[in-house]
């Protein structure tokens, strides 16, 4: 039986994809961003969904995944 600070200590650790992890849109995951404004403003644009804002996800493969996942899906129901 493990003890519970390791089992705890294991959820914590970095993963081999948190290593790789880039900046994407928050709203459809996409990785191709650019800074608006020459980053004077501090904004990112989405070159996908056209998203503009200061915040962007630093995300894994798998959790760009999801995002796009749930962004394709409410563009489907949208339609």
């Amino acid at each position: 039986m493990e003890d519970n600070d390791d089992i705890e200590f294991k959820d914590v650790q970095e993963s081999d994809d948190d290593k790789n992890l880039i900046q994407v849109c928050p709203v459809c995951g996409s990785p191709d961003l650019y800074y608006e404004a020459g980053g004077v403003e501090g904004l990112y644009h989405c070159k996908y969904c056209g998203y503009i804002g200061g915040f962007v996800i630093d995300a894994n493969p798998r959790m760009m995944k999801l995002i796009r996942d749930e962004y394709e899906s409410k563009a489907r129901i949208s339609e």
